[in-house]
């Protein structure tokens, strides 16, 4: 269960990195060619798939309490 939710945090992590990134590069050095491309995949997919999945294995390792077995 946690490996799974990992795996999904790093895909939506990496995903909203990237193009959050990809839009302050641009703004910052404007358009030229590659700044997006830096930002958003150099660096975002990366940075965002290590957090993605770092922030949702310890979530659900954090939150999820497994029902107890009654007796």
């Amino acid at each position: 269960m946690a490996l799974l939710a990992a795996a999904v945090g790093a895909l939506i992590g990496a995903g909203l990195m990237a193009m959050a990134l990809a839009i302050l590069f641009t703004a910052i050095w404007g358009s030229f060619e590659g700044s997006a491309a830096m930002g958003g995949v150099t660096v975002g997919l990366p940075l965002g798939g290590i957090i993605g999945f770092l922030l949702g294995g310890w979530l659900v390792l954090h939150f999820w309490r497994p029902a107890e077995a009654s007796s």
